[in-house]
């Protein structure tokens, strides 16, 4: 089977959502195409504990916000219900159940998923930041005792009420997830860090929520000052984390565009002693987990929070120039690429949050592509 379409957006996600009814309004119809079976059900299928770190008022999206009866930080569920809401108001075209296999460049694009093949004047790849969980190699180790499955597959600690856990890596899923094991009873709770990231308090000193001192400083366009500032804040609100087994920050959150680990719970769960700090793992073995300073443990199970790969390197293998050798976009969310009629959108992770810059983004991206129609009809009338 074979369409043809004016925009394709691969991916059903907030940012893709969000730009497709961006282009509505601007009179453009696209056609939005997801591997789930439901709109939101990426959020639906995460941990039950999840909640948004971004306010209500800064996590809508483009031309509709989300309504004031959710709360301020809305659950992973209540999200999803926004999601197909949102959807549902701008009557957007969403194809479900369709993993797209490959991007072919041409003119037109060529499209194709297993079922069908369809072609588009412009595609836009909003498939966001988690797409194929990342294992680690040591992580394939048959001769372990205990299980290891990955954040992905996690939904609640209820499961190893009583077991010992190990959570490696201490992102903001890391943190959480070993709250969640230890709120649920979990005998003994531990977390491997590789790297400290920098930890700030969801709202700082209990009253400003920590999202606005970012959409507030980072038009400043001092990252390294900021981040100096924000360090010494951070010392005030936080403490010093290095007596509860956690190194310095590696690095900066405005230096490296990237957020700082949101706490929800993981700071009062550090500092009572119930979650204890380990170095990186370097691999399993039938008698336990080993460490990168030669100590080995026992657990019965470990949550891997390593994070997760676009996979653009097969999606887009066949258009160069405009992934990284790490399957990352060269071009900034909603910029122009290297091929002609192609964008990403959604991969832009800020200090002022992955929903409020992906409204952003999908605002600008709209009157960029329906220009670039324009563009394309006149040419082709001439």
């Amino acid at each position: 089977m074979s369409a043809a379409e004016r925009v394709v957006i691969v991916g059903g996600g907030p940012a893709g959502l969000s730009t497709a009814a961006a282009l509505s309004r601007l009179g453009i119809e696209a056609l939005v195409v997801d591997r789930g079976d439901r709109i939101g059900g990426s959020w639906a299928r995460r941990y039950e504990r999840l909640h948004l770190h971004t306010i209500r008022r800064f996590s809508g999206l483009a031309h509709h916000g989300i309504p004031n009866r959710y709360q301020r930080y809305l659950s992973k569920d209540e999200y999803a219900e926004y999601l197909e809401e949102y959807a549902a108001r701008f009557e957007l075209r969403v194809l479900l159940g369709e993993d797209v296999s490959a991007i072919r460049p041409g003119a037109p694009w060529q499209v194709e998923t297993r079922r069908s093949t369809i072609s588009a004047e412009v595609v836009i790849v909003a498939t966001g930041h988690y797409v194929d969980p990342r294992l680690p190699n040591w992580a394939l180790n048959d001769g372990f005792g205990g299980r290891v499955l990955h954040s992905v597959d996690y939904v609640s600690g209820r499961e190893f009420a009583g077991q010992r856990a190990l959570v490696v890596g201490l992102g903001n899923s890391g943190a959480e997830i070993a709250t969640d094991l230890v709120e649920q009873g979990a005998s003994s709770v531990s977390v491997a860090v590789r790297t400290s990231p920098p930890i700030v308090t969801r709202e700082m000193f209990g009253i400003v929520p920590v999202q606005l001192f970012g959409i507030t400083l980072m038009p400043l366009g001092m990252p390294r000052l900021v981040d100096r500032v924000g360090a010494r804040l951070r010392a005030r609100a936080v403490g010093d984390l290095t007596q509860y087994g956690l190194g310095e920050p590696a690095w900066g959150p405005f230096t490296a565009r990237r957020p700082a680990v949101i706490d929800v719970g993981f700071l009062g769960v550090l500092k009572a002693g119930r979650v204890a700090v380990r170095p990186a793992v370097t691999g399993l073995s039938a008698s336990g987990v080993e460490f990168a300073d030669g100590s080995s443990e026992e657990f019965d199970v470990v949550v891997l929070a390593t994070g997760f790969g676009t996979g653009h390197e097969r999606m887009l293998q066949g258009v160069p120039g405009v992934i990284s050798p790490d399957a990352r976009p060269l071009a900034r969310s909603g910029r122009p690429t290297a091929a002609p009629g192609l964008y990403f959108i959604g991969f832009d992770e800020t200090v002022r949050g992955h929903l409020f810059e992906a409204r952003r983004e999908s605002k600008k991206l709209a009157k960029t592509v329906a220009g670039r129609l324009r563009t394309s009809a006149g040419t082709s009338s001439a």
